[in-house]
Protein backbone atom coordinates (compact mmCIF):
# COMPACT_ATOMS: atom_id res chain seq x y z
CA UNK A 1 0.00 0.00 0.00
CA UNK A 2 1.50 3.55 -1.02
CA UNK A 3 1.83 5.81 1.65
CA UNK A 4 -0.30 9.13 1.42
CA UNK A 5 1.60 12.48 1.08
CA UNK A 6 1.10 15.36 2.91
CA UNK A 7 0.38 17.16 -0.97
CA UNK A 8 -1.94 14.29 -1.70
CA UNK A 9 -3.98 14.90 1.65
CA UNK A 10 -3.80 18.84 1.13
CA UNK A 11 -4.78 18.09 -2.08
CA UNK A 12 -8.27 15.90 -0.84
CA UNK A 13 -8.81 18.19 1.51
CA UNK A 14 -9.18 20.85 -0.66
CA UNK A 15 -11.40 18.97 -2.89
CA UNK A 16 -13.68 18.18 0.04
CA UNK A 17 -14.00 21.82 1.06
CA UNK A 18 -15.25 22.75 -2.22
CA UNK A 19 -17.59 20.47 -2.57
CA UNK A 20 -18.92 21.44 1.06
CA UNK A 21 -19.26 25.15 -0.42
CA UNK A 22 -21.27 23.22 -3.37
CA UNK A 23 -23.90 21.49 -1.14
CA UNK A 24 -23.79 24.82 0.92
CA UNK A 25 -24.65 26.87 -1.56
CA UNK A 26 -26.52 25.10 -3.88
CA UNK A 27 -28.23 22.69 -2.65
CA UNK A 28 -29.07 23.62 1.17
CA UNK A 29 -30.03 26.92 -0.45
CA UNK A 30 -32.65 25.58 -2.64
CA UNK A 31 -33.52 24.11 -0.02
CA UNK A 32 -34.20 26.92 2.26
CA UNK A 33 -36.02 29.00 -0.49
CA UNK A 34 -38.45 25.95 -0.66
CA UNK A 35 -38.87 26.07 2.68
CA UNK A 36 -39.63 29.80 3.39
CA UNK A 37 -42.43 29.29 0.13
CA UNK A 38 -43.92 26.63 1.78
CA UNK A 39 -43.89 28.52 5.10
CA UNK A 40 -45.83 31.43 3.63
CA UNK A 41 -48.30 28.74 2.13
CA UNK A 42 -49.00 26.57 4.90
CA UNK A 43 -49.92 30.20 7.17
CA UNK A 44 -51.90 31.11 4.50
CA UNK A 45 -53.56 28.17 4.50
CA UNK A 46 -53.93 28.48 8.16
CA UNK A 47 -55.41 31.93 7.95
CA UNK A 48 -57.89 30.73 5.62
CA UNK A 49 -58.84 27.54 7.32
CA UNK A 50 -59.63 29.62 10.43
CA UNK A 51 -61.78 31.72 8.22
CA UNK A 52 -63.68 29.49 7.46
CA UNK A 53 -63.71 27.38 10.90
CA UNK A 54 -65.02 30.73 12.50
CA UNK A 55 -68.02 30.86 9.72
CA UNK A 56 -68.86 27.71 10.22
CA UNK A 57 -69.05 28.34 14.75
CA UNK A 58 -71.32 31.56 13.28
CA UNK A 59 -73.65 29.40 11.53
CA UNK A 60 -74.12 26.67 13.93
CA UNK A 61 -74.43 29.68 17.04
CA UNK A 62 -77.24 31.18 14.78
CA UNK A 63 -78.67 28.08 14.30
CA UNK A 64 -78.67 26.84 18.14
CA UNK A 65 -80.19 30.54 19.25
CA UNK A 66 -82.81 30.29 16.16
CA UNK A 67 -83.57 26.80 17.84
CA UNK A 68 -83.75 27.78 21.25
CA UNK A 69 -85.95 30.74 20.48
CA UNK A 70 -88.30 29.02 18.28
CA UNK A 71 -88.65 26.44 21.63
CA UNK A 72 -89.20 29.00 24.01
CA UNK A 73 -91.74 30.66 21.33
CA UNK A 74 -93.52 27.50 21.47
CA UNK A 75 -93.85 26.66 25.42
CA UNK A 76 -94.61 30.52 25.51
CA UNK A 77 -97.75 29.51 23.12
CA UNK A 78 -98.78 26.56 24.97
CA UNK A 79 -98.87 27.96 28.29
CA UNK A 80 -100.95 30.79 27.16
Amino acid sequence: MARVTTQQLHCELEQVKQEINVIKNNHLAHMEKSMSVLQNDVKDNRRYFDDRLNQLDRKIWTLVLLTLGTLASTIAGMMI
